[in-house]
Parts: C-alpha cells; structure tokens; sequence
C-alpha cells in the first residue's frame, strides 16, 4: 500500500474509530513557528500511533530503521505537538495517550461530533448534511458533495474548506453566490468556532427556514435564502476578524483586488445586533402538498425542536402549507415568523400567541392593487374586469374575494365580467377562457396560488399571447416571477408585442426601487441591503422575497437580544411586540404586528413588466409606493 493511499484509510480510520478531526490536528501543526509542512511520511507515522502501533510496526510499514523513526519523532513531531500543547517536549515524548487526551478534549477542537441523520421519507432538512440547490457545473457539484462529505462525518473545518471553494467557484462562473451554500459556510464556521463563541459569551441559537425547492425550479427558494443568508452572516461575522478568515479561506481574492470575498464583503458593515447572538440556520425542504392528510414537515420539524434546540421557523412559503403547520409549531411553543403567506384566513387563527406575518395580508394588497388601477387606468367610463384564480388554493380564493370587496368600492368605475377558478386545471380550458374573453374585457386579475398545484403558475404563461396593448393584467404579489419576463422576452422577439406599451402590473410588497424602501430611499438598512445583495447576488437579484425573509430573522433577532433563561421566547416575543407594540426599522419598512399577528400597515408596492433600458431584456420596473 503506497503512502499516499494509506493517508486516505489511516485518516478515514481516526475519524470514525477515534472521533478526531485528523486533518485539523495536522492543519495546526504545520502553522505554528516553523511553518513547514508535514511530510506524508510524518502523517502516516502520528495516525499509526493515535491508533496504538508500536514503533517497530511503524518503521517497518513505513520502510524506516528503528532510529530513523527516533529521529523524526524527536526533531519534526514531538516539538510542534508540544508547541501546539503548550507543554514540554519531554512530558509528551512516547506518551501518545497523553496527545489523544488532548485530542479528545472537547475544549480543544479536535473531538468531532457528527451531525445527527435527521432527514426521513416525510422529512429533508440540512445544516450542512445535504444540498438543494446544485448549479449545473459538474466541477462545482463535486465540491459540493466533498463538502456534505466531511459534514457528515463531524469535519466542519474541511466542510467549510470545501463549501468556501464551491461558493467562489459559483460566483466566479454565474456572478452570484449560492444563498443555500451561503448559510452552509456560515454553520461551519459556527460549528468549528463553538468554543471560541463560548469563551466569548456569545450564545448561538438555531432556526429553521422552511422553502418549496420543487417550486418554479428552485427560484422561489433562493429568492427566500438570499434575505436569510444575507442577515445570518452579518449577524455571523461580526465576532470574527472577517481579514484573517479571508486570508486563510480566500487567498486568491488578496491576489486579486478586484475579486472580493464573501468575508470582505459582509466584514465592512455596520453591525446589524448584539455582539452575544449568532445564528445556526436549518433549511428545510416544504414539499407544499395541500393534499397530503396533514403538513407532515411541520410536524417532523416540531418533534425535533427540542433535539436540534430550536428556536423559530422562518415559513412556510404558501398560506395552505403555513395554516397547517402552525399547530404544530405551537403545541411545542416554538415561534413562526412567516415572510411569504397572506390569505386573510391566516388574520383569524384559533391560537397566534406565536405567529408574526411580515408581508401584507391580502386584504390590504387587493385594496392597494384596485386603488391603483382606479387612479390611473379609471377616467370617466366603467373597466370591465376578469378574475382569474385557482379555486383550490385557500390563498388565491382570498385573495379573489379581497379583489371583489375592493372592487365593490369602485362600483360605478369597474364591472366583473366573469371569474375564472381552475388556474391550476387542463391548459386547454383556460386557453379556450382567454379566447372568450379577448377583447371583451378591459382588466384581468390573475391570481396565481403559491405552488400547490403546478400548472398555476405554467398556465399563466398564456398572458403572453394575449393582446396586451389593449388589456391591462393585474397580479398578485405570487404573479412577481421571473418567468413572467421570459414570456414577455419570448414574445417580443416574435414582434407580438410594442415594448412601450407593456400593460402587466402586480402588487408585492418591497421592490429594489421602491421610494420608501428601496435602494436609494432614506432606509437606510435597506440602502445596505441592497449594496450588499448586488456584490453577492448581482444587481437587483433581491426581491420581495429576499426583504421579507430578511426582516422575518430580523425580527427574531431583535427578540433574541432581549431574551433571557427566565422565560420562554414565545412569551417574551409576544409581549415585546404585540403587547407593547414596540416597532422595528426593517428592510419593508417600519415593522409592528397586532394581535393576531398581522403587519400593521404593512407596505404595499406598484411594479409593472417593462423592458429593460439597457438592454433587450425585462424587467419588474416600479412604479409607486402606495403607503
């Protein structure tokens, strides 16, 4: 067996026989004075002897004499391990159980503890085990499962080594980062530096965020992780020396000054919170099944909550799946803060002690969504309107009734032609619906579900055949997707449509241009977030999503500043910010919540499809604030 081969056995043997991170252990003692590297001579003969060969066994597996071995040992690996133990050479020399007690001592670093195998038929959820979201570059990908690799095994330095280079490698390659690989980074850090934030008085908490990686092909999903990426490592980092961690997990980027790494990049901020919180984030996999007898991850991820120490859920991403997850959270007393869901069936909850919403119920959106329309494309004639939506989403029927008793405002200016309700159905009915009403109608609101029933968001692609110059479609904020501006690019390459007289609107509730809100509005963390969000996600890669999910972490983060071992965090949320009403500054906008855990006056913005100035393609382009 060559040298080389017996390196991959002897440490694969130490961290499964012995529970020691091997590869940290030689890390370090090629750092200390010397700087020299071990040879793999040196590294075979240490494993043999952690694992109890005498020395004769030793030289001759390794083809060195008796005295040769003496020798090594002696002048090369008794002075760094006794340098690396702070004690004498001679107190170490040929007492080996004395070196694996050091290694063994939790305090040192070196005692791997494996992450439990939590993931089951009805449940998939990672802080590092497993990844959702791969990019297409093979390279890349088998970086990624070295990464889980050494993960799995308890090596959060070597995983971190590993998801630290498939993360450069992506944002190399695409011009953005992966939020999903983002957070992995920073739960290795958290795992590899628990002792270090001990010592500090820093107490770590974990959540978990929950998100439909099956939906739209994983768009919505990292729409989500880009907002809970971007808070957890400036939450992170903030008790690291950011330039030390770049020199020692991106060496090229010191080379290349114009490359800036992740660490650089979050290390010049402002700190977002306290100096004694960090974040241990678990993303869970939603598989949004309305159909199944009951949210089987909700109840998966409650059981463990007191295994994993949980302390919040960020999600569920539909109103369907989050309704009936939050009995489950609640029977545990575990926190929900949901960025995404807004069915006004959600405002009237048997129990909510623990339930926060941080976007805008429908009710509000609907009524925003008509006034707009009733101030600009309302003169003196009556609109007639066509609702569109999927009669088996709890969400899209909300939203649907919200529209009409907003409408019903406006009696004289607008007139329901008709309502369809099987946007989720066969293709052909809605196209055979859309035909019926061309032409015959001024205004149709579309109101895709929230990834329940796949063909909703497929049908609506049908938008773009129709006549757009002479028919005004109006979304919900679930109609805000990138696929709206592949089917207007699609269409305008065909000469179907005049790029000046796009007429597809939707109301969300934050937008990278809002005047309120956005990147160049006096918010100013959101001015923050943004500059950040563009360096490691690319231009206006943040979304609704992205804010929403943000401010739902910094939410609880502001909650977990206050909170003390004297009471539950469900109780001490509660009382902060639905008893006294105390207010946060987020992303959106000012945060407060009721009672029943809706937004109060929650922000509400106008954006339409529009092409992009400076280029043929499209773009979400704002156009009003309306709070």
């Amino acid at each position: 067996m060559t040298i080389q081969s017996y390196q991959q056995i002897g440490y694969q043997q130490i961290v499964e026989h012995l529970g020691v991170d091997i590869e940290l252990f030689f890390q370090h003692l090629e750092t200390g004075s010397t700087r020299q590297l071990l040879s793999e001579r040196d590294k075979e003969m240490i494993c043999r002897f952690l694992r109890g060969y005498r020395r004769r066994q030793i030289a001759g597996a390794i083809n060195l004499c008796d005295a040769e071995v003496g020798n090594r040992l002696s002048n090369i690996v008794y002075p760094r391990i006794a340098q690396l133990m702070q004690v004498e050479q001679a107190e170490i020399a040929n007492n080996w159980t004395l070196v694996l007690n050091f290694l063994l001592n939790p305090t040192n670093g070196y005692r791997l503890h494996p992450a439990p195998q939590l993931n089951s038929d009805n449940f998939q959820g990672s802080f590092g085990r497993q990844v959702f979201l791969y990019p297409s570059h093979q390279g890349i990908v088998q970086g990624q499962i070295k990464a889980i690799q050494r993960y799995q095994q308890g090596c959060y330095y070597q995983a971190l080594l590993f998801f630290v280079k498939a993360w450069n490698e992506e944002k190399q390659l695409y011009g953005k980062g992966n939020p999903e690989i983002c957070i992995y980074i920073n739960n290795c850090l958290i795992e590899f530096q628990t002792a270090f934030l001990q010592r500090r008085g820093v107490q770590i908490y974990t959540l978990a965020v929950v998100v439909p990686f099956h939906h739209n092909q994983g768009a919505i999903a990292t729409e989500i992780l880009r907002g809970v990426a971007q808070i957890q490592s400036l939450v992170n980092f903030q008790h690291f020396d950011t330039a030390e961690l770049e020199a020692e997990f991106f060496p090229s980027s010191q080379s290349n000054k114009q490359s800036q790494s992740l660490f650089s990049i979050l290390g010049q901020s402002d700190r977002i919170s306290s100096e004694k919180v960090a974040l241990r984030i678990m993303v869970v996999n939603d598989p949004n099944n309305v159909y199944a007898p009951y949210n089987q991850t909700a109840e998966k991820l409650a059981n463990l909550a007191k295994e994993i120490n949980l302390a919040a859920v960020i999600g569920h991403y539909s109103s369907e799946m989050t309704q009936t997850a939050l009995n489950f959270y609640t029977e545990k007393g575990i926190i929900l803060v949901n960025a995404s869901s807004t069915s006004d069936q959600l405002s009237n909850l048997d129990d909510s002690i623990g339930f926060f919403r941080i976007t805008t119920q429908d009710q509000v959106n609907a009524a925003q969504l008509v006034e707009y329309l009733a101030q600009t494309l309302v003169e003196h004639q009556s609109r007639t309107v066509a609702i569109v939506c999927n009669e088996n989403s709890s969400y899209s029927c909300s939203y649907r009734d919200a529209v009409k008793e907003s409408l019903m405002r406006y009696c004289d200016r607008f007139k329901i032609h008709s309502e369809y309700g099987q946007l989720g159905g066969d293709v052909r009915n809605f196209q055979i619906y859309l035909n019926t009403i061309q032409g015959n109608v001024d205004i149709i609101i579309l109101v895709p579900d929230g990834g329940i029933e796949p063909n909703s968001l497929s049908n609506t692609g049908l938008i773009s055949r129709l006549n757009l110059d002479r028919c005004v479609v109006a979304g919900s904020a679930t109609f805000y997707q990138e696929n709206v501006l592949h089917w207007m690019q699609e269409r305008c390459q065909q000469k179907l449509t005049d790029s000046n007289q796009s007429q597809l609107i939707a109301c969300i509730p934050w937008h990278w241009d809002s005047e309120q809100n956005g990147a160049k509005s006096s918010n100013t963390l959101s001015q923050v977030f943004c500059k950040i969000g563009a360096l490691l996600w690319g231009e206006e890669q943040l979304t609704w999503r992205s804010a929403t999910a943000f401010d739902a972490v910094l939410v609880i983060l502001k909650a977990l500043e206050r909170h003390s071992d004297k009471e539950e965090l469900i109780v001490e949320m509660r009382r902060f910010f639905k008893v006294k009403r105390k207010a946060v500054e987020g992303v959106t906008g000012k945060i407060q919540f009721s009672e029943n855990g809706d937004r109060l006056f929650p922000p509400a913005e106008i954006v339409q499809v529009a092409q992009n100035d400076a280029s043929a393609t499209w773009k979400w382009k704002h156009l009003k604030s309306m709070t």
